[in-house]
């Protein structure tokens, strides 16, 4: 299931992207971003298992570098979290070939999938909201919650590698 869901992944994040940058009237970024997913796919093809991470950098800088007008925002969002889903599929899929032997994958698999499900659900959700609410905070207040936000976040990654093992 892994292995069919991941170029669907990287796809939807190609087509978010270059969907975006086409709205945005930034068409000669398009087939770069074409050229990014396909060449995620050839390096999946390929063996090299370095490219998904090389490929999450680079769509990140993607939607980073994203025209920022307020329906190209969602485009950015939904590519963004469609290329960390498949990141997270192909680093799976390579922890799954590095193991000989696997009692039960397909529910190992299955777990994995409800997980990664719940992650991006809240997650396009909440970025969602963001994109969605303005409000203005001191400096000081935006660092006090980023440190709450990443402490809460390393908490919840503690938590779900405990609970995986």
């Amino acid at each position: 299931m892994t292995m069919r869901l991941l170029p669907i992944s990287i796809g939807l994040t190609t087509c978010a992207f270059a969907l975006g940058y086409t709205l945005g009237g930034l068409w000669a970024w398009t087939p770069l971003i074409i050229a990014l997913g396909s060449l995620w796919l050839l390096g999946r093809w390929r063996g090299w298992d370095w490219m998904a991470s090389a490929e999450l950098v680079l769509f990140a800088g993607v939607a980073a570098g994203g025209p920022w007008q307020e329906w190209a925002a969602g485009c950015m969002l939904f590519g963004m979290s469609a290329a960390l889903a498949a990141w997270d599929l192909d680093y799976f899929a390579q922890r799954l070939r590095s193991v000989e032997y696997t009692t039960r994958a397909h529910d190992l698999e299955r777990r994995h999938l409800r997980r990664l499900l719940v992650v991006e659900g809240l997650g396009l959700l909440l970025g969602a909201v963001a994109l969605g609410v303005k409000v203005r905070f001191s400096f000081a207040t935006a660092c006090l919650l980023g440190l709450v936000a990443v402490l809460g976040l390393s908490q919840a990654v503690g938590f779900l590698r405990h609970e995986s093992d």
